[in-house]
């Protein structure tokens, strides 16, 4: 297998595993060698003109997409990134969205595609990331519910409310700035949704399928008791009922450790025995909106017997 020159890899890790083309031909590889360190896996070319370094890639989708964005953004100095680019560019969470493809805006005409990036026509709008510079993170959140959908809008408006990188009237502001534009349905939706006090994607998902539903919602509730016991807050109340609903996607619970499990049961038994009624749901009960709704319904009405 062809050894990489120490000075392209070097330059590479400095640039997110990215080169360009015209980066490598200055550091003597021709398009032959370049083909061959391709079939040879040594290099991954994710687009005209870009190649990575295979073993400096990122492993997890959004460390990949990082990187895409910042071999993009070699390729065309005058853009910035948007959409979904820029949520993740801002630092937030994104879920249920295509992460194969930086998406640009830039200063043409009209928006098109291009292999292995989607590119728009450039917002006057941008700001400095960690990445590079991106739209604020208002119109970022905007664009992805347009682009991906309702509930992948409020996955990562959800987070931004939460960490205070916007405000709700922010949201509300450039949703009605872009009525015109196609799908803005799904961004409206989106703001009707959105609720900062939603602590993880699961959560915020979970609150989309009931609220949906028809079932109102109260997030992160401290139920507080007489005597020296702690209060306990809770995911979600149903409103005007002792109906409690508990996540269990958490990290926490991801390494199984025992104490903290046995913690979770005896705070259970005490919201049980102040007569509430817990419903607990997993990811996998997010898969199936139609029977969880249905879950919830029927311990509504065994509360209410």
């Amino acid at each position: 297998m062809t050894i990489l020159d120490p000075a392209l890899l070097e330059l590479a890790a400095t640039q997110g595993s990215m080169l360009t083309t015209r980066q490598a031909r200055s550091l003597g590889m021709g398009p032959y060698l370049l083909e061959r360190l391709v079939a040879e896996h040594v290099l991954q070319h994710p687009t005209r003109g870009l190649y990575a370094v295979t073993a400096l890639r990122a492993t997890d989708p959004e460390g990949a997409h990082r990187q895409l964005c910042t071999g993009a953004l070699l390729l065309y100095p005058d853009a910035v990134l948007s959409g979904v680019s820029a949520v993740i560019a801002h630092g937030l969470p994104v879920w249920g969205v295509d992460l194969s493809r930086p998406v640009l805006r830039r200063p043409v005409d009209r928006a098109r595609g291009a292999h292995g990036i989607r590119i728009r026509k450039r917002s006057t709008e941008s700001v400095e990331t960690a990445i590079g510079p991106a739209v604020p993170v208002d119109l970022a959140l905007v664009e992805n519910a347009i682009d991906n959908g309702q509930v992948q809008g409020v996955c990562s408006a959800d987070a931004a409310l939460h960490l205070g990188l916007v405000s709700a009237e922010d949201l509300q502001s450039r949703v009605a700035s872009v009525g015109s534009w196609p799908r803005s349905s799904r961004a409206r939706s989106m703001v009707a949704y959105v609720d900062g006090r939603s602590e993880s994607i699961g959560e915020s998902r979970a609150r989309v399928i009931l609220v949906g539903g028809g079932l109102a919602l109260v997030p992160q509730v401290t139920i507080r008791k007489r005597g020296t016991l702690p209060a306990i807050r809770v995911d979600f109340l149903v409103e005007g009922t002792k109906v409690v609903i508990e996540f269990d996607g958490k990290v926490k619970y991801a390494g199984g450790d025992g104490r903290t499990l046995w913690e979770e049961k005896r705070r259970e038994d005490r919201l049980r025995r102040l007569g509430y009624t817990v419903v607990r749901i997993a990811w996998s009960d997010l898969e199936n909106p139609g029977r969880l709704i249905a879950i919830v319904r029927k311990a509504l009405r065994s509360a209410a017997a």
